[in-house]
């Protein structure tokens, strides 16, 4: 019996081809002719925590409020605010005219005037543990490069009275003015005292403050109010109200 012999090379390679064919993969295959496999699923993606929300602020802190400057001079001129105004019925009508500020001669300077050297016949008076100076009814404060004109401080008593001095009648007590200092006698001086209400003076010093009060206007020097007002045709300013 003759075993069945191929005719051609050409039957042999086509019989391996297909037989190639057989033997290769499904998926290789079906890309090969254009049929593709369904998709795989793909992973599903790990839930991404959700960010923290940021902290609320709190309440905004109120800085602290500044400490005022330090006086230029000692306790207790000035008072560090203004006094509220109650002024004291006075029997003087009230009758404006111009501030002039006044000098009491060439040897008085008004608050805040500065002299690098003082004469010799100044003198220390010291009032509540602080020295000051004192010239012809000046008082100074000293500074690193010189004095400081401040204030009468109350208590500060003087051995005698400065030239220009005004004698006042307030209630039957007499009080001494000058440079807008007060002065009552005590013994055999003169001690620095509080603005008596109802004290009419003719001048008031460089210093003062014009304020419009009510439709009236006052003057304001150290702390004590003045009221304009006319006395025996002369223009002059009576106390309505001291510290």
């Amino acid at each position: 019996m003759k075993s069945y012999q191929p005719k051609s090379k050409i039957s042999i390679i086509i019989t391996a081809f297909f037989a190639l064919l057989l033997m290769i993969p499904e998926d290789s295959s079906a890309q090969r002719f254009g049929h593709f496999a369904p998709p795989r699923p793909m992973p599903r993606p790990m839930p991404m925590p959700r960010p923290m929300p940021p902290p609320r602020p709190g309440p905004r802190p109120i800085p602290p409020r500044p400490l005022p400057p330090p006086h230029p001079y000692p306790h207790p001129y000035p008072r560090p605010y203004p006094v509220p105004f109650h002024p004291y019925p006075v029997p003087f009508p009230y009758a404006y005219h111009p501030f002039v500020p006044y000098v009491w001669g060439p040897t008085w300077y008004p608050v805040g005037f500065f002299l690098t050297t003082l004469t010799t016949a100044a003198i220390v008076i010291s009032v509540e543990n602080t020295n000051y100076n004192y010239d012809d009814g000046v008082y100074y404060v000293k500074q690193s490069d010189g004095y400081k004109v401040v204030p009468a401080p109350l208590g500060a008593t003087i051995s005698e009275l400065p030239k220009g001095y005004a004698v006042i009648n307030v209630s039957g007590t007499d009080y001494y003015y000058y440079g807008g200092t007060y002065y009552s006698k005590a013994s055999s001086k003169y001690k620095v005292v509080n603005a008596p209400v109802g004290a009419v003076v003719t001048h008031i010093p460089e210093g003062a403050e014009e304020k419009t009060i009510d439709g009236q206007k006052y003057l304001i020097y150290n702390n004590v109010y003045y009221q304009p007002i006319s006395k025996d045709g002369q223009d002059s300013y009576v106390v309505v109200q001291g510290k």
